[in-house]
């Protein structure tokens, strides 16, 4: 029968079936109600888009196959869990899948972020949000904007200056660029970082002057300790002389040496693990064996006082070194306080919200409330949750959705049915804790002990482990499951070694076979020095591939690595040598030459001074129309025109661009107009076509300009690439974090990792002194060994997730191989023939140790055979190819775009140009005369009206402009509000279309449409009482109305 447990949380090692099982508990729920509705009370929330989508597909095409009584391994699971029949499943099936079709969006399988953003949308009144915000994905940015922001204020922020200076003078002193944008732009990246979310929150009310305070507190007390290191330094030597030894009768003069050091330079004198001191003192070796009575007996007359000294020295050196570590993060974390304070300008301007700020708004609306009110709004709707992927759900999102699951899985409803909660996940493949996922967090949940952290909710917990791998063959699995059990010993935190021990003994299934090869290649020679010498690992990577059985498919085969430069250098050398490829590298817009033109040509059109722009376009151009002049003389020829002259001369080659329709036309049009006139896309091009829809993503959200293009290719041309079909035969390049949840029948993994190795490391600092700042961001090293208690918890804690973070990127790689698995590593071993366990290829040479089969002469190893069994080829994707390239002009369909609806007007009422809305906005836009020439460029650019159109509209601003009654409003010195707001007495609104203030005295000006009506004077009066309440003195106030003819009614 069904399982009853309100809780269950399944581990699922990789390849284990857990969609196939998600599938099976949502389906279970589903057919043992006698309500076909059932789905619409179920929650089931994943990681990803594709999980999302794979899941409602899976549990569509079951449902689908029951309705015709067709049977399946899924439907055998329900029939023998649930005790119904087979003709049961199939009579509810059809009833379910109509309801689901009839009702998709109650089909509640989203991602967790989808789900949160649904609850802020929801909630927007309550949670004191505009209701119509926006959601801004791209938050980077957002971010880089607010750099620039504060960068601006260089000059007139003499506090802020005086900052950026000094950070400045900081990087200078750590041998980093004085230029500090870019610096800025990565550092404050941790604002948008679940992860620093909390600490951030509370440096945000720390003032400027409380960071002032505490870096002169400071260096106040590191000069004390320098003093006083010096004097402990003179103690120490006067001690020693005063009893006549000489430093050579100390073992090997260390003491001496250490206490000379402090009286003379104190920063020198090394502690602890710098040298050998320490661990002499522990030892009590402070003279040799052979030294004479009288020497060892008066070194031991003073050795108690010169430790103590050495020991009031070693804390001195602690504080210093604590010091040290918070004043170079304190001017970076006073910046990062101004930097968010443009973030959050920004976003007040604009009315945005980041997806990355959801998770902190719910946390802090929540957290005090016993009943969440806003999950109480949602009531009963969701009985059952789901939760896919569990290891990377953040802890945030983890402690926002508790509540909301715990009221369902602890009540029952009104037929008596408790809720219930499936958590599936696997620690093991938790690779994304920089974006706040927590393997610990999975770890808990999936432990047998009982304790708030394993178990938030008062009911029982149940756990199974899905013990069985049915995605890769017998001799892959084994290789894995010995694998990782050796190397678990070499995790330092108990659980995690567990993890590792217990979590790989994965059981097989019926594929029998496959292969695994392990490779080591010689270190790397430098490359650049000697340009003949080919890249190791690349050069490896094809040679597998060329003796690869004759059976598998180039398609069949990926080669995962860890970095992108990784990628990049396999990509490259197996392009050179013919092999056709997919990477994420290869399919970027910025390596398509068309694209790269297109950009250099808008840069010709922004800076027509820029003569690198127009160098780029003519080397493309000369190799693309096959010119058959000398190229020297080609470049000549053309580089020093102006634009005008350039584009004119460019017709004797059949290139018909002509400027002024180019920027007349709207953006995204102009862009497709230069295809077109320079004939890029003769057949298709997915660049080209990819290209476009980058244009339209960005013509939908930003203020549309050349230079402000330019400034976003400029930031996204590395992430921005087309979407590669599935079928196409090429060797697929990925990286391990891209490839998780996917599977190959082949996979080639080069390269070693540096299990310890970190790009600028932090880690948040607990600082307990009589300061308002109680948290720093500090430089994550082996200093914080240096600095106390804490810092030494600290240090092992991220060293130890540091350890278990690069054991789960080398499991995800090595479990995604179903039939064959490749690793080349390098063949790091000491000439004491010791491996280095530091790096991966130490751990795989330590197991090959182990199993007996290590030889320091032979770099191939081979478990099973290499031979392609007998394997049924998945079916793939049909792929459908575009042959021509879709593009034409909209002139030639006779219609006219508008960028935006809330501008359309009502053209069953005659000419529409010639009233409304969108006059009375362009008015809106326009102070004097000279403003207008500009205001209508811009419409006509962002595509709101034609070239055409322009004319007809500059006729009847004309009008209004120079109206004999209206022309004195609109010269220059006039003081002009346009739409103004303003609040009445009793707290409304009114928008007075135009404020003009000359000499003293207000006229007001409001524009209307159609006939003159007596309703209008009514509301015009009502403005200028208004606004003699506020102590203005009216002149006039005129109703202009704009029609074929324009006319002016004084109230």
């Amino acid at each position: 029968m069904q399982n009853t447990t309100s809780f269950q949380v399944y581990n699922a090692s990789a390849g284990s079936g857990k969609t196939f099982t998600l599938v099976k508990e949502y389906l279970k729920i589903l057919l043992v109600s006698d309500n076909p509705y059932k789905f619409q009370q179920i929650l089931a929330v994943t990681f990803t888009n594709k999980a999302a989508g794979e899941m409602k597909e899976r549990v569509i095409e079951n449902l689908h196959t029951f309705s015709k009584e067709e049977s399946n391994d899924m439907l055998y699971g329900i029939c023998k869990e649930t005790g119904l029949s087979e003709v049961s499943v199939f009579n509810k099936s059809k009833e379910i899948i109509n309801a689901i079709l009839q009702n998709y969006s109650g089909f509640g399988i989203t991602t967790i972020d989808s789900f949160t953003h649904k609850l802020i949308r929801t909630f927007a009144h309550d949670l004191h949000l505009p209701l119509n915000f926006e959601v801004e994905m791209d938050a980077e940015s957002l971010l880089n904007e607010a750099v620039d922001i504060v960068i601006s204020k260089i000059g007139d922020d003499k506090e802020l200056t005086q900052l950026l200076v000094n950070y400045s003078i900081q990087k200078l002193e750590d041998d980093k660029a004085w230029d500090i944008s870019l610096e800025l732009k990565n550092f404050a990246k941790i604002i948008l970082n679940e992860n620093h979310a909390s600490h951030l929150k509370s440096l945000g009310k720390i003032s400027i002057d409380e960071f002032k305070l505490l870096k002169e507190k400071l260096q106040k007390e590191n000069k004390e300790i320098e003093k006083e290191q010096k004097n402990l330094g003179q103690s120490g030597l006067d001690l020693i002389n005063g009893t006549g030894i000489e430093f050579k009768d100390f073992y090997y003069t260390q003491i001496p040496k250490h206490f000379t050091l402090l009286a003379n330079t104190p920063k020198k004198a090394q502690f602890f693990d710098q040298n050998t001191l320490k661990r002499n003192i522990d030892d009590h070796l402070f003279y040799s064996k052979s030294k004479p009575a009288s020497v060892k007996s008066a070194i031991d007359s003073v050795i108690s006082q010169l430790l103590e000294l050495y020991s009031e020295s070693e804390s001195n050196y602690q504080q210093q070194t604590l010091n040290d570590l918070i004043l170079n993060s304190l001017i970076p974390l006073a910046v990062l306080n101004y930097i968010n304070s443009a973030l959050q300008e920004i976003k007040l301007e604009n009315n945005l919200m980041l997806n990355a700020e959801f998770n902190q708004l719910i946390s802090d609306t929540i957290k005090n409330e016993p009943a969440p009110f806003i999950y109480e709004r949602i009531g009963e709707k969701y009985r059952y949750y789901f939760i896919d992927e569990m290891q990377d759900t953040s802890e945030l999102q983890w402690q926002n959705i508790i509540p909301l699951i715990d009221n369902a899985i602890s009540s029952e409803n009104e037929v008596g049915e408790k809720g219930k909660l499936l958590l599936v996940g696997d620690a093991k493949q938790s690779i994304y804790r920089w974006r706040g996922g927590k393997a610990e967090q999975f770890i808990d949940l999936s432990s047998k002990e009982k304790n708030k952290q394993n178990n938030p909710f008062f009911v029982e917990k149940g756990l199974e482990n899905l013990s069985v791998n049915y995605r890769s063959f017998t001799e892959v699995i084994d290789f894995n499951n010995k694998f990782f059990q050796h190397v678990s010993q070499f995790l330092a935190n108990k659980s995690y070694s567990n993890l590792y021990f217990e979590g790989n003994n994965q059981e097989f299934n019926k594929n029998e076979g496959g292969f695994v090869q392990l490779s080591f290649v010689e270190k790397q020679k430098n490359i650049e020095e000697d340009e003949e010498n080919e890249p190791i690992y690349p050069k490896k990577v094809l040679e597998i591939i060329n003796n690869l059985d004759a059976s598998f498919q180039k398609n069949e085969v990926c080669v995962l690595v860890r970095t992108r430069s990784q990628g990049v250098e396999v990509a490259n050398y197996l392009s050179e040598k013919g092999i056709e490829i997919i990477s994420s590298e290869t399919l970027l817009l910025k390596n398509s030459e068309k694209v790269r033109f297109i950009i250099d040509l808008l840069g010709v059109i922004q800076n027509p001074l820029n003569k690198e722009y127009k160098a780029q376009v003519l080397y493309f151009l000369f190799d693309y129309l096959k010119i058959s002049e000398e190229k020297h003389q080609f470049l000549s020829r053309f580089i020093n025109l102006t634009n005008l002259e350039f584009f004119e001369e460019l017709r004797v080659y059949n290139l018909f661009f002509s400027y002024n329709e180019f920027v007349q036309t709207p953006f995204y049009e102009s862009i497709e107009f230069i295809i077109r006139s320079f004939g890029l896309a003769k057949e298709s091009d997915s660049n080209l076509q990819f290209f476009l829809d980058v244009v339209f993503e960005y013509q939908q959200k930003k203020e549309v300009s050349i230079h402000g293009f330019l400034e976003f290719w400029e930031l996204k041309k590395d992430k921005l690439s087309i979407v590669a079909p599935e079928a196409k035969d090429a060797v697929r390049i990925m990286t391990i974090h891209k490839a998780k949840g996917l599977e190959f029948p082949v996979v080639i993994y080069p390269y070693d990792l540096n299990i310890y190795n970190q790009i600028k490391p932090k880690a948040w600092y607990s600082y307990n002194q009589s300061s308002p700042i109680k948290s720093v961001l500090v430089d994550y090293g082996k200093k914080l060994n240096y600095v106390g208690e804490q810092g030494v918890e600290l240090f092992d804690q991220q060293r130890e997730e540091l350890e278990l973070d690069n054991f789960n990127v080398l499991y995800v790689a090595l479990t995604r191989a179903a039939e064959q698995l490749y690793i080349i590593s390098e063949k790091n071993i000491s000439l004491k023939n010791e491996e280095n366990l530091s790096f991966t290829s130490g751990l795989f040479i330590n197991y090959l140790k182990q199993q007996n089969l290590w030889e320091s002469d032979k770099n191939e190893y081979y478990f099973g055979d290499s031979t392609r069994g007998n394997v049924t080829p998945k079916e793939g994707r049909k792929t459908q190819i575009q042959t021509s390239f879709i593009s034409n002009s909209w002139r030639n369909h006779n219609i006219s775009i508008v960028s935006n609806s809330s501008l359309l007007w009502d053209t069953d009422q005659g000419k529409s140009i010639e009233y409304g809305n969108l006059i009375h906005e362009i008015l809106s836009k326009i102070k004097t005369k000279n403003d207008v020439d500009e205001v209508l460029k811009q419409y006509v650019f962002k595509g709101v009206i034609t070239s055409k159109e322009e004319v007809e509209i500059d006729k009847i601003i004309d009008q209004v402009i120079n109206h004999k009654l209206l022309g004195i409003y609109f010269e220059h010195n006039n003081k002009v509000y346009n739409e103004q707001e303003i609040i009445t007495g009793d707290k409304k609104i009114i928008i007075p279309d135009r404020l003009v203030l000359i000499n003293e005295k207000l006229t007001i000006i409001d524009y209307k449409t159609g006939k003159p009506d007596k309703k209008y004077h009514q509301q015009i009066i009502n403005y200028a009482r208004v606004l003699e309440e506020l102590n203005y003195s009216i002149d006039k106030k005129l109703l202009v109305y704009i029609n074929k003819e324009i006319s002016i009614e004084e109230v």
